[in-house]
């Protein structure tokens, strides 16, 4: 294969990156494949002797690594706000946002006769996502719901919900949380925040 045709290459592996960046509802992913796309556009840029091409790019890299940074270090302040299953407010975000939810939590349904713990989780002062359990016995409870909006998919609500907040579970006499497994984009960010398999579940102690 000659040098232009692997430069062609790089050329269109270098759009199509970008491309698939700029589609990402996360923006954590957004920014890393922006970076990729962005280096591979800079180095294109270096192959074919275009300074500007590759001077810009390469701009772009640093840019999307310092926001990167930013993201993955910068402190946002949570909130968690307890609601009720029947909460008007609660219903309408969950309604809004049911066909992503249901990819999640295919099987999600609210029942009659369980006893049910709803939380608003805000950060920075904005709704970023509901988490609503049942308890099955006086110190567990099981997992119906725990969606949060696509711009704040990092490990950080959950690791608030469930570890930095987790007095508001232990204080209820609460010291398990169980969930199914859902999809497999659900288990690896279960498991990320410390769940560990268990009987075809997956478990946290608090």
């Amino acid at each position: 294969m000659s040098e232009l045709n692997w430069l062609e290459m790089l050329g269109y592996l270098a759009s199509l990156m970008t491309a698939i960046s700029l589609s990402m509802s996360s923006l954590v992913r957004l920014r890393w494949l922006n970076m990729i796309g962005s280096f591979c556009f800079g180095t294109y840029g270096v192959l074919i002797g275009s300074l500007p091409v590759a001077l810009m790019n390469y701009y772009l890299v640093l840019m999307n690594i310092y926001y990167l940074w930013k993201m993955y270090t910068e402190k946002s302040h949570f909130r968690v706000l307890p609601a009720s299953v029947s909460d008007l407010y609660l219903n309408e975000f969950v309604n809004l946002n049911k066909s992503e939810i249901r990819e999640f939590f295919p099987s999600f349904h609210l029942k009659d006769g369980r006893e049910y713990t709803a939380l608003m989780i805000h950060r920075n002062l904005a709704l970023a996502g509901v988490f609503i359990c049942h308890r099955i016995d006086d110190k567990t409870v099981e997992v119906d719901l725990d969606f949060v909006l696509p711009p704040y998919r990092d490990l950080k609500p959950g690791q608030f919900v469930f570890c930095e907040n987790s007095r508001f579970f232990t204080e209820k006499g609460i010291s398990r949380i169980i969930s199914a497994e859902g999809s497999d984009a659900h288990v690896a960010y279960l498991t990320k925040v410390g769940f560990k398999p268990a009987n075809g579940r997956l478990e946290i102690s608090l």
